[in-house]
């Protein structure tokens, strides 16, 4: 049985924050439900939408290619190549709004922003067009899609098709994205644009970082992100789809029992208008700033929480602002947003910081665990899994945290093991992220 990793403070409990790390048992059989669930669609679910892709990749090698890899996110594009030597270099990184002034204003906005991010391509890698090599290309989509395998002949992979486009899917609100309708194939767009650039490639794989995260760690049996997000890949065990990729958005709608939100949590969920909150909300680093200072408001009004009171007020007042680097530099102990506060007051604080990282931790760790559950069920004894997880790398014991968590959830006799995977930081500045290691190692492999 799970049982919590630290004692409950008395503001902990008088808060509530300890009923998720008592009830991990709880959410790890309703996490359970969800997975299985999923295939069916039959509530709780989570999603099962195909990743087109195996994670068991060819042993062989392709023979020498040009790799470009591209990164769409809501804000801003980053392209990247993994050199014929094995090294890397980031071409460049655009914010979204930058391709637009250069578009052609004749074409669609999605297909002028792929012809601008073509030439852009080009112009910063001649060698694609004189050097005679074979052309790959992994692009990382961060909006929602449905994949799936394609052959022209010439060209070989996995494309995605518009999905979600009017319930959610494509929130972010890119430019380029106006117009565009369910069903849409983007990856017959961006082939399209490549060919007409000159430099039609030989593979080409879109999916979402999830997905590419997998293949980030060799043999690895799930991919999981705990950054601003959270979500998790799932992988078939039938005779009909074993080991192949399914993107879960498990984070985002795995709903928490209303019983084991803390009082903090309520407040934070009225702040935003929500009835319920999912496991994503209170383990991510999007929400944890504004999650915390809902608990800190909250508390300041409990005998436990009095000292708090100051902070408090001064959130309230706009006087102060927190943001997740000042609460990684509270629990370190060095944090200059809170020095003009009194000791205690800090003391408190940091203490409620901790509990609340460790929650988000537990509850990161039964999302890694759900990750493979699956398989472990089918018969796998170890389990890999590749994480991404900001949170893991910059807050002081999250990934700890997780991976205790991990370990007590595992039933006897099987191993879950999590390599938390670091970006890769260049010389020059920037760096080549988790996922866009993972898509060059899958497409090498094809």
């Amino acid at each position: 049985m799970a049982t919590p990793a630290t004692k409950p403070t008395p503001l902990d409990r008088a808060l509530g924050i300890h009923h998720v790390a008592e009830n991990i048992d709880t959410l790890v059989q309703l996490g359970e439900e969800i997975v299985t669930n999923a295939p069916s669609g039959k509530n709780p679910c989570c999603a099962w939408d195909a990743g087109s892709l195996s994670r068991r990749l060819s042993a062989n090698q392709a023979s020498p290619h040009h790799t470009i890899l591209l990164d769409m996110g809501g804000t801003h594009t980053k392209v990247a190549t993994k050199t014929l030597d094995g090294g890397w270099a980031l071409l460049f990184d655009h914010l979204n709004d930058w391709f637009e002034p250069k578009r052609d204003p004749s074409l669609p906005l999605l297909q002028g922003f792929f012809r601008t991010l073509v030439a852009e391509v080009v112009s910063a890698l001649p060698s694609l067009r004189t050097s005679g090599l074979p052309l790959r290309v992994g692009v990382i989509w961060s909006n929602q899609i449905k994949t799936k395998r394609f052959s022209t002949g010439t060209t070989t992979g996995v494309t995605g098709i518009v999905h979600g486009y009017q319930s959610g899917g494509y929130r972010k609100g890119e430019w380029f994205l106006k117009g565009i309708h369910n069903g849409d194939d983007i990856g017959a767009l961006l082939l399209s644009e490549f060919t007409h650039g000159g430099i039609p490639p030989e593979v080409l794989l879109l999916g979402n970082d999830t997905l590419f995260t997998l293949f980030a760690v060799p043999g690895a049996h799930a991919g999981v992100v705990m950054s601003s997000g959270g979500n998790c890949t799932l992988v078939g065990t039938s005779n009909t789809d074993r080991d192949e990729l399914y993107n879960s958005e498990l984070g985002g709608m795995f709903m928490l029992p209303e019983s084991l939100l803390s009082a903090g949590d309520h407040a934070f969920a009225k702040s935003r208008n929500l009835s319920s909150l999912s496991l994503e909300e209170l383990s991510a680093g999007n929400w944890f700033p504004q999650m915390v200072t809902a608990h800190i408001v909250t508390a300041a009004k409990l005998p436990e929480g009095a000292n708090l009171s100051v902070i408090a007020d001064a959130l309230q007042k706009g006087d102060v602002t927190i943001n997740n680097r000042s609460l990684c530099d509270l629990i370190s102990g060095e944090s200059a947003t809170f020095e003009s506060f009194p000791p205690e007051a800090k003391a408190v604080l940091r203490d409620l910081v901790v509990m609340l990282v460790e929650r988000a931790a537990n509850l990161a760790g039964i999302l890694t665990y759900l990750s493979v559950i699956r398989q472990l069920k089918a018969g796998e004894k170890r389990a890999l899994v590749s994480l991404d997880s900001s949170m893991g790398r910059y807050f002081p014991g999250y990934f700890e945290i997780l991976k205790r968590s991990v370990a007590r959830i595992t039933p006897l006799n099987h191993v879950v093991e999590v390599t938390l995977v670091h970006p890769i930081e260049l010389t020059g500045g920037g760096d080549i992220s988790v996922p866009l290691q993972g898509a060059a190692l899958a497409l090498a492999a094809q």
